[in-house]
């Protein structure tokens, strides 16, 4: 199957009719498809399966109420307003089946009337239309060419490829392996064989037990997974809104926004300064008025200092004279020296001549005693005045301006008008924080609880499928479908296993010529339950062969690959060869780069293994892939495949030598440019730099 044609209209970005003209040619098989973010590379990917599979894509058996919800969210913007619009899909279809070459067009339209949607689906086979029947006959055959639940495997998004691969407890990438394959076909007939066995013993408890322990496990594995989806949705809801309340506030302060409070504190600092300013001031006055005309005449205070001392000097002696010369004074004076030989007058004599050195002197300031100490002491004060505080003080009126002046551009720079608004948002997105972060607790709380069902689930079907296998092993040769199980169950496990070969050389294949690292893993193997297990080769001698052997785990592993060590073992057991090289299965998670390379090598075994003729789609090729890759994923996994592929790029991917590796194989070339109002218009022939 190739697509020949792609028709949009009104479909996302896509406004109107928009149309992919694409060449078929066997040599020539690459579409590529150029696309900034959110151009409509993905819209372009969901309107091909919607217009396949219609409702049914969407895990829906009818069009319903959600399935439109839907489709009113494909549709383009403009026309979910207009309620008489319409918007429709169509695709040419070419199949080849080497006997007969067909051309189909399937058009799948959605009308609006008023709140409800009319969805009509028509096809065309060589021009003709199908009739009712016909149109039925159609569908069952694409769904077993492609069933819609396989559809995402043919599209490979390297953003999520790993997780849609591997996750799911390793179901997606059993379904792919059974249906790609053919083999999903036996399991049904197992299932209707083991439903027949049913009917004919009603009473078969084990096989009672079995069933409804079986169905309980996958409801509580349905449950479980959609919870964890769930959880892992509401995560990234908490990490979005987390972002949001982050650019919020850069926003907000990118364009000056500050909160109520910084606003009055830098107001109240503005203030503080001025006060400093204002106290400091108002001391230098003092100071000036005070202190600075006697530090001005330093030199005159001390000359002042110094006659107030002879002042202070000459008042002492003039009291002395003045006192020795009292009536009073002398006549005790008198009676005191009456038994020796010294009068009064003599000693008087002699205190006033030693105190008459300063009589000459004048007084100047005519003060008494306590006043020229007064006046010395404040003489005192002014002399031990600091100079220096006056110079600190200035400094600090300096600094505190120019602390104003940085507050007062910060507060011009600033604003709070739009704070209530920012506020609000900011509680807005907060609370939703808060909200989603006690869903996420409640959600993380139900996958504990569910993991321990599953746990018990699993030990009670594992139990009651021993029983039922125990029961059937007993169970007449004469039962038909006893019969019929035991032989389809022992073929599907015989094409598996053959499968599982071919897949597992292909695979060698692939990674080797992807890989850059030596020494990485040597190999897959595929269990009987379809999980994939890398191993690499030990070399094991004669001392640590029983080792090897012994341990439970290695002698289970070694069962996968039949019989193909055995020989190696009884040659190193007999002492024919010295050493031998046995798988060992690797447990340890791979770095993201090396987990992509291997699904990627995987994904090429499977599509070269299957050989089946189905578009392949590429989105996001080269994500978690390192450089030192990039060559080689184009080289053999682009090139590597014969399908009919579209690689959807952005201008980061398929560019410069990656885009001239390809050239050869590039049937038609498309860039999507979107406009300024959301709208893209398909631009034919050309790509990015071109």
């Amino acid at each position: 199957m190739k697509i020949k044609r792609i028709e949009l209209y009104n479909i996302g970005p896509y406004v109107n009719k928009n149309e992919f003209e694409i060449t078929i040619n066997k040599n020539k098989n690459m579409v590529l498809i150029g696309g900034k973010n959110g151009a409509g590379k993905t819209t372009f990917f969901k309107a091909i399966k919607t217009c396949l599979y219609g409702c049914k894509v969407w895990g829906f058996d009818a069009p319903g109420k959600e399935y439109f919800r839907i489709i009113n969210s494909l549709v383009n913007m403009k026309t979910q307003y207009d309620n008489s619009s319409k918007a429709y899909i169509e695709l040419d279809l070419f199949f080849n089946d080497g006997k007969q070459k067909n051309f189909y067009t399937l058009h799948r339209e959605w009308l609006k009337e008023k709140k409800s949607i009319i969805e009509n689906f028509n096809i065309l086979k060589n021009g003709e239309k199908l009739q009712d029947d016909e149109l039925l006959d159609f569908n069952n055959y694409l769904q077993l060419l492609i069933p819609p639940d396989m559809f995402n495997f043919y599209f490979f998004d390297g953003e999520s490829i790993a997780d849609f691969f591997l996750g799911n407890d390793g179901k997606n990438f059993k379904n792919a392996f059974l249906k790609l394959y053919g083999l999903d076909t036996i399991s049904l007939m197992v299932e209707n064989f083991e439903r027949n066995f049913k009917k004919r013993d009603g009473k078969n408890s084990a096989y009672d037990d079995y069933i409804s322990s079986k169905t309980k496990l996958e409801e509580c594995e349905k449950k479980y997974n959609i919870t964890k989806d769930e959880l892992k949705n509401f995560e990234n809801l908490l990490d979005i809104n987390q972002v949001k309340i982050q650019a919020l506030q850069k926003n907000y302060e990118k364009e000056g926004g500050i909160s109520l409070e910084d606003w009055k504190n830098l107001n109240g600092e503005i203030i503080k300064e001025e006060s400093l300013r204002d106290g400091l001031s108002r001391w230098l006055k003092d100071i000036a008025n005070n202190y600075l005309p006697f530090i001005i005449l330093k030199k005159e205070m001390n000359n002042l200092s110094h006659r107030l001392v002879e002042e202070e000097e000459s008042l002492k002696s003039s009291f002395v004279r003045e006192l020795v010369k009292r009536t009073d004074f002398l006549d005790r004076l008198s009676k005191f020296l009456n038994k020796t030989d010294i009068t009064a007058d003599k000693i008087v004599k002699i205190i006033c001549d030693s105190v008459s050195e300063n009589d000459n002197k004048p007084s100047i300031f005519d003060l008494s005693v306590n006043q020229i100490k007064k006046l010395q002491t404040q003489i005192d004060e002014k002399n031990e005045f600091d100079v220096k505080s006056v110079l600190n003080a200035c400094k600090e009126i300096k600094s505190s301006l120019n602390r104003s002046k940085k507050l007062r551009d910060k507060l011009a720079k600033s604003t709070i008008d739009s704070f209530g608004d920012f506020v609000d948002e900011k509680n807005k997105i907060e609370r939703s924080i808060m909200e989603l972060s006690l869903t996420i607790e409640r959600k993380k709380s139900e996958v504990l609880s569910l993991e321990q069902d599953l746990l018990n689930y699993r030990l009670s079907f594992e139990k009651n499928k021993q029983k039922y296998e125990e029961q059937l092993k007993s169970k007449s040769i004469n039962e038909m479908s006893a019969r019929a199980i035991a032989v389809y169950t022992l073929l599907e496990d015989k094409l598996i296993r053959q499968q599982s070969q071919l897949l597992q050389e292909e695979f060698k294949k692939c990674f080797s010529s992807i890989i850059n690292k030596d020494n990485f893993i040597d190999g897959i193997v595929v269990d009987k339950n379809i999980n994939i297990i890398p191993y690499k080769l030990v070399d094991v001698d004669y001392s640590h062969i029983q080792n090897y052997l012994d341990i439970d785990a290695s002698t289970k592993f070694l069962e996968l690959f039949d019989t193909k060590y055995l020989n190696d073992i009884n040659q190193l057991r007999l002492s024919k060869v010295e050493n031998i090289k046995l798988p060992s299965a690797i447990s340890a998670p791979f770095s993201q780069g090396e987990r992509q390379v291997f699904i990627m090598s995987l994904y090429l075994a499977l599509l070269k293994t299957s050989r089946k003729d189905i578009p392949f789609f590429i989105d996001t090729p080269f994500a978690r892939i390192d450089s030192n890759h990039r060559s080689k994923i184009v080289s053999q996994f682009f090139l590597g495949l014969k399908n009919q592929i579209f690689i959807l790029s952005t201008d980061e991917e398929i560019i410069g030598s990656y885009k001239e590796q390809i050239d050869k194989k590039i049937s038609n070339k498309f860039m999507l440019k979107i406009n300024g109002y959301g709208q893209t218009t398909i631009l034919k022939d050309t790509y990015f730099g071109e």
